[in-house]
């Protein structure tokens, strides 16, 4: 009987022991969760970098080429030019190791002016990995959109410059890519380590925005922008009308499922978001930066920046 008293209190003190245990797991658990949740984001925007000086690179690759920026002057009105159909992203792939699709997407462009058809475009519904931010695992998958459409879609997309309202009228003051032809580094008299080219972009869950291939209108309703994306964008087109009172002029937090976020440069990156300079250079830019953005969009502007905090 002793010896199974003895055994009984072993029992207990060992349940005792265990909740111990588990109460010390559960609050080292808690401890450590955030710094594992702020090593995954601090990775995650490393790459998300890593990939915009890949695309930086691809640029001033394709600059050298070609004397200019993306479209490269070669647009013509009508005719199976690959200026006019197909995305920048699409135009520098050449520049970014993927010279076999680039030779399918040029036949494919001479066969059929429209760049949304797959076959023969076969680049429409391809994954770019270069092209998706790693928070974004949508977009490791071709997608098919509300309408039917199959495509692949890309995290970033280029600043066109910035929308300003001098007398009450809309103004674009140029920036670094969607001007037709293409624009030279010597025309950013701003100063290329001043001026945006590249920022991020989540395409919104109903798709509406986003495709990396296509330089057509978005065929989705209200679609796009999907090119380039200007600061402070004006509301003017009936692309735009769905979102006409909504807060879409700053640069802030947006939300996948709100479809009017697509109007305005915002990432999945905690507090900011990634941006590539006309320079090369890749800087994370907090949301505090929304009141020099438009500066640091046009190419041509004069404008002084004197803090990016």
């Amino acid at each position: 009987m002793c010896h199974d008293r003895r055994d009984a209190r072993r029992i207990g003190l060992s349940s005792i022991e265990l909740i111990v245990v588990v109460s010390l797991l559960a609050l080292l658990f808690s401890l450590l969760l955030p710094a594992v949740q702020n090593a995954r984001q601090s990775a995650a925007r490393t790459k998300c970098q890593n990939n915009l000086r890949q695309i930086g690179l691809a640029l001033h690759g394709a600059h050298d080429r070609h004397g200019r920026l993306p479209p490269f002057g070669r647009f013509r009105i009508f005719g199976n030019d690959t200026d006019s159909a197909l995305n920048w992203q699409a135009l520098i792939l050449p520049d970014i190791e993927q010279e076999p699709l680039w030779r399918t997407s040029e036949a494919a462009c001479r066969a059929d002016w429209n760049s949304t058809h797959n076959p023969p475009h076969v680049g429409y519904a391809t994954v770019m990995p270069l092209y998706v931010c790693p928070l974004d695992a949508r977009l490791l998958d071709a997608l098919t959109t509300p309408t039917g459409d199959f495509a692949a879609f890309t995290s970033y997309i280029g600043v066109a410059g910035v929308h300003r309202l001098p007398n009450g009228w809309p103004l674009l003051f140029r920036g670094v890519l969607g001007d037709m032809p293409g624009i030279r580094l010597a025309d950013i008299h701003d100063g290329t380590s001043n001026t945006l080219m590249v920022g991020e972009r989540p395409p919104p869950d109903s798709l509406q925005a986003g495709r990396w291939y296509s330089g057509l209108v978005a065929i989705e309703p209200f679609g796009g922008p999907d090119k380039v994306l200007a600061v402070n964008k004006g509301v003017g087109s009936p692309f735009d009308l769905q979102c006409a009172n909504a807060n879409k002029t700053r640069y802030f937090y947006g939300r996948l499922d709100n479809p009017c976020d697509r109007f305005h440069f915002w990432s999945l990156h905690s507090g900011g978001g990634n941006f590539l300079f006309a320079d090369g250079a890749v800087r994370f830019l907090p949301y505090s930066a929304d009141a020099v953005l438009g500066a640091l969009a046009s190419r041509s502007g004069g404008e002084v920046v004197n803090s990016l905090d």
